[in-house]
């Protein structure tokens, strides 16, 4: 195949569709490699797009070349000449072409997009594939970070929709650029193998990814240093290139292991896996990882780091803290050594035909059609599609029955559902989603899980608030037991097994701890536990129940198991509690009626924290205005709470505008403890308001009106 050779940019011939020919989507994508962008738009060319017609413009080079060799129409986008020949181009293939949706891929192509259909009669859609965690990683300064955060919000004023590849995407776009624009999770999609591929235990681990800083093979490569110290037959294979090769050779060196790490370069990625056992991808900047994908396809082992879409698309025990090594190095080798621990993907993880149908989903939405999907799953086939009221294979006798209080959690829910699908051990158990929010995509939501969990949808609308609606689960339960989980966070594969062992045993309330550095950065669980960046921790970084207004410690309301029986007798949860609180409330009521808490240290559940500023601030805020109210009650029944010092708290308030003046040269972190502080205080404030000095004036005030009347 030949390319036309010009120094300039060639008007591409391009096929004008007739009028009872299928409509036309263009794809701008600002890349001409067969990096995971092009291994996304040849997937979903190989498969099309049902009903569509796709047509494909992009700088010459092997990604065009495949897709030709697909059929696929294409268009060269001239990209070298500059961004005004660029924009130009395009704006005459849209002309001619007359798409009905031009459908951009990475940050380039749609600033092309925005610039070239000014004035045109056709729809904008974007896919957001990578956005760093770390908001300075691709940029050298906070003015230049803002500077692009402030373009990307501009230039999706042009966009009906946006595509997100994993939820942790659709939050760094909701927190970075404050877009109104709607955002749908559209998670890559991944083919199995079918039959799957037989595979032994082994100690050949690959990393297969660019070497760069971002993608922290440094990580990789100090792990493998304490992997061969006890297994000194592994074998690591670093392939790719990249600006860090040279300086990697030198590290493998100093850790005395380069005789056992082989450096090829580039390699087939297919053949790479067959020949390995374990992937190992401790990057620092992730959003949907189509080598941990194909992976998991192939029956790899995978160890990675809690960046992005990772803890969405692996169970979490692929998963390691970043920069533990010690904790990495476990998971590579049990990943290698066992395979019942490696990963399978869950139905949260769609196939390529349900990727492109839920893409044709979006277009019919920007287009106003009244069949358009809105939900967070890829579509499901006929035999996915059964009433929320239905139940799967699962036995109709269930010991445990798990409550999942639900509100505008479609993007995360999935993570969990997936965690519950893969309990080891566990008892027979039924799910219960009690829908607060009265969802209309919740039901999309759980269809992929209905063959793997006996699963049933609640309405719980008729009272506001998690409380009312966990009560509701806990009406229509059918187990003996009660296990109470959030609908964001993730449980441990022994979590129920754990708290089910507890309850056949004791009548208690049990409980276990929290993980916090899994699926959250570094910031936000070291400000959760109030630690300093200097200050070492060893993982796992659990919190455990701890005394809460020097009275009792309590449950997190996240991780409860109960006997339904003794939940009833005392209640169940207090409903008019819907800041936080209510399970300290329900912890403290069980204790007082003879109800012991039991910590089952098994029954972990990795626990999200806010991931943005404004979040945290609002969270804490939260917390602590219940707090005061909690101490409020306490009080008025003759519990021996302390703290609440008003005069504390004004002083603290006070000195917060000066707090906040600092703030402006810090760093993420300070700031992201900075509003963890700034939310506890005033809410704080706001608590000692509304509980003691209004009441106060009002008090006050009647007596001066009566002494007035008088």
């Amino acid at each position: 195949m030949t390319r036309p050779q010009s120094d300039s940019p060639q008007t591409p011939t391009i096929d004008i569709p007739s009028a009872d020919s299928k409509p036309t989507t263009l794809w701008v994508v600002p890349v001409s490699n067969l990096a995971g962008v092009a291994r996304h738009v040849i997937d979903v060319a190989r498969v099309g797009l049902p009903g569509w017609r796709l047509v494909v413009t992009a700088p010459e080079g092997p990604l065009l070349d495949q897709l030709r060799e697909l059929g696929t129409p294409v268009i060269p986008l001239p990209l070298e000449f500059g961004t005004g020949i660029a924009v130009r181009s395009l704006r005459a293939t849209v002309q001619r072409l007359r798409p009905q949706i031009v459908h951009s891929h990475l940050a380039k192509a749609d600033f092309l997009a925005a610039m070239a259909t000014t004035g045109l009669p056709v729809k904008l859609i974007s896919t957001e594939h990578h956005i760093s965690p770390d908001r300075y990683m691709f940029h050298p300064n906070h003015a230049e970070a803002r500077l692009m955060e402030t373009a990307h919000r501009l230039r999706l004023t042009r966009f009906s929709r946006v595509i997100a590849v994993s939820a942790s995407t659709k939050r760094d776009m909701m927190a970075r650029w404050k877009s109104r624009t709607p955002i749908t999770v559209i998670l890559n999609g991944v083919d199995r193998p079918d039959p799957a591929p037989a595979r032994e235990p082994g100690l050949r681990f690959l990393s297969l990814t660019r070497l760069s800083a971002e993608k922290n093979v440094d990580m990789s490569l100090r792990a493998f240093a304490l992997i061969v110290a006890k297994h000194p037959d592994a074998r690591l294979t670093v392939a790719g290139q990249g600006p860090e090769r040279p300086r990697l050779r030198i590290l493998a060196g100093r850790l005395g292991i380069l005789d056992s790490v082989d450096f090829p370069g580039f390699v087939d990625a297919d053949e790479a896996m067959a020949s390995h056992d374990v992937i190992l991808q401790p990057s620092r900047s992730d959003n949907c990882s189509y080598t941990l994908l194909d992976a998991a396809a192939q029956g790899m082992g995978v160890a990675a780091s809690p960046i992005g879409g990772n803890p969405e698309i692996l169970p979490m025990r692929c998963i390691a803290a970043l920069d533990d090594d010690a904790g990495f190095a476990r998971v590579a080798i049990e990943q290698g050594l066992d395979l019942s621990a490696r990963p399978v993907l869950g139905p949260q993880v769609p196939t390529v035909a349900q990727v492109t149908g839920r893409i044709v989903g979006e277009y019919e939405a920007a287009l106003g059609s009244e069949t358009a999907t809105c939900s967070t799953l890829g579509d499901t086939d006929a035999t996915d599609t059964e009433s929320s009221e239905s139940h799967s294979t699962v036995p109709d006798a269930p010991e445990v029955t798990v409550i999942i209080a639900y509100y505008k959690a479609a993007d995360l829910l999935p993570t969990q559902l997936n965690a519950l699908a893969q309990q080891a051990e566990a008892p027979a158990f039924e799910v219960i989603i009690a829908d607060n929010e009265g969802s209309a995509e919740l039901p999309s939501v759980i269809a992929p899980f209905q063959k793997l969990l006996n699963i049933r949808i609640l309405d719980a609308t008729a009272r506001r608030g998690r409380c009312a609606a966990r009560n509701d689960g806990a009406a229509q339960a059918r187990g003996r037991f009660l296990a109470f989980c959030d609908d964001d966070d993730v449980v441990s594969p022994g979590w129920l097994t754990a708290l089910t062992e507890v309850l056949r045993e004791r009548d208690v309330l049990a409980t276990g701890p929290l993980r916090l550095d899994r699926i959250n950065s570094e910031k936000a669980w070291r400000t959760s536990v109030g630690a300093t960046r200097g200050t070492d921790f060893a993982s796992p970084i659990l919190q455990y129940p701890f005394m809460y207004l020097g009275y009792l410690p309590f449950a997190y309301g996240c991780n409860i198991g109960m006997r339904r029986s003794t939940f009833l007798e005392l209640g169940g949860f207090e409903e008019d509690f819907l800041r936080g609180d209510e399970d300290v409330d329900l912890s403290w009521r069980a204790v007082e009626h003879d109800v012991e808490m039991y910590v089952a240290s098994g029954a972990i559940v990795d626990f999200r924290l806010r991931p943005t500023l404004a979040g945290v601030r609002h969270q804490r805020h939260n917390y602590q205005r219940s707090q005061v109210d909690t101490w409020a009650r306490s009080k008025r029944i003759g519990r021996p709470v302390s703290g609440m010092s008003l005069r504390w708290t004004l002083t603290r308030a006070a000195m917060l505008p000066v707090k906040q003046a600092r703030m402006m040269g810090a760093t993420e972190a300070e700031k992201y403890a900075f509003a963890s502080y700034a939310g506890d205080i005033m809410g704080n404030l706001h608590g000692q308001w509304e509980q003691r000095v209004r009441p106060l004036l009002v008090d006050r005030f009647s007596l001066i009106s009566h002494r007035g009347r008088r």
